[in-house]
């Protein structure tokens, strides 16, 4: 029986050995700049990046997932094969999703993904037959000055909702709300929601900064590193009774989510401004209550630093700006 587009996909990741953990990446950039410019080619940040290998499941998992969408993409325009890829299928992949409002940034990862494929099938075994013509960075590069022209940027007026409660309050889909509180009530990062679980219930307690009861969450964040959070009370019993209600888990798909909080931002006549922009909403409230509980800025700051998963204070920073 014949290999599903995706499953061929998956196929060509792990034959072509680009995820190098515990490798440095700068040394790796180093290496890929050379070889560029031995090669004569123009060693520009985008093609180094493109070339470097992976440092991290983290990303891996990431592009994986946008390759896996990008083949659903490509298997409903009559794609069978990897070999039949062509750019025209990753030039309308981004383009549906310039379409779809996605962020500059937003459009930068995919753009990413697909040309961190594109190297991995560029070392595929000599048996898949991957013809050059399956080759996808014409297709990136010919959406790349679009979408760094049009695509919404996520800028510093645009970082944070004016009305955030309204926007969580407007949200409707199945545990997507909740999602939402979370996110504005603790100021978690989308993955780290997605990623809950019943043994991420840690009790009731009182949050000894603004005194009011909380719940503690443990959270795993970016580069592995976990964290207890405090959460409103109510949100926490809430999530409490989801995992009841689901088997212990989270099970909200992400794409559902964000098509939902899309909506309610536009609902409630707000510019659309992504997932993140709860954590800055988070961050903002959270100083303001820190400063009236008594703490001094540097403090308030740290603190703020610690429970948003950030390990320097100017990461803080760019949310209160």
């Amino acid at each position: 029986m014949a290999k599903s587009l995706t499953q061929q996909i998956k196929g060509i990741w792990a034959a072509s050995r680009i995820l190098r953990v515990g490798q440095s990446r700068f040394a790796n950039k180093a290496d890929v700049r050379d070889q560029l410019q031995a090669a004569g080619v123009g060693a520009t940040a985008a093609r180094i990046a493109e070339h470097t290998p992976i440092a991290s499941y983290r990303t891996y998992s990431a592009y994986k997932s946008v390759s896996l969408s990008f083949a659903h993409f490509a298997a409903e325009q009559g794609v069978q094969r990897v070999q039949d890829l062509r750019p025209k299928h990753a030039e309308a992949f981004l383009r549906e999703r310039l379409a779809a409002g996605c962020s500059c940034n937003t459009m930068r990862t995919y753009a990413a993904a697909l040309g961190k494929f594109d190297v991995a099938l560029g070392r595929a075994p000599r048996s898949m037959r991957i013809p050059e013509a399956a080759r996808l960075s014409p297709g990136v590069d010919a959406v790349r000055v679009e979408y760094n022209r049009d695509a919404p940027r996520l800028d510093q007026a645009r970082r944070a909702y004016v009305s955030p409660g309204s926007v969580v309050q407007a949200v409707e889909g199945p545990g997507h709300q909740l999602v939402a509180k979370l996110q504005l009530g603790a100021g978690f990062r989308i993955s780290e929601v997605l990623g809950l679980n019943r043994g991420s219930l840690r009790g009731e307690t009182t949050d000894p900064v603004t005194g009011r009861s909380a719940g503690l969450v443990f959270v795993k964040g970016k580069g592995g590193f976990g964290r207890t959070q405090f959460v409103p009370v109510e949100v926490y019993r809430a999530l409490s009774a989801h995992f009841d209600a689901n088997k212990g888990g989270m099970r909200v798909r992400y794409k559902a989510y964000l098509a939902d909080l899309h909506r309610a931002a536009e609902a409630t006549g707000e510019v659309w401004a992504g997932t993140h922009a709860l954590r800055h909403n988070y961050a903002r409230s959270f100083l303001v209550e820190a400063a009236g509980a008594g703490l001094r800025t540097d403090a308030a700051m740290k603190e703020t630093m610690e429970r948003m998963g950030h390990h320097r204070i100017s990461e803080v920073r760019t949310y209160t700006r």
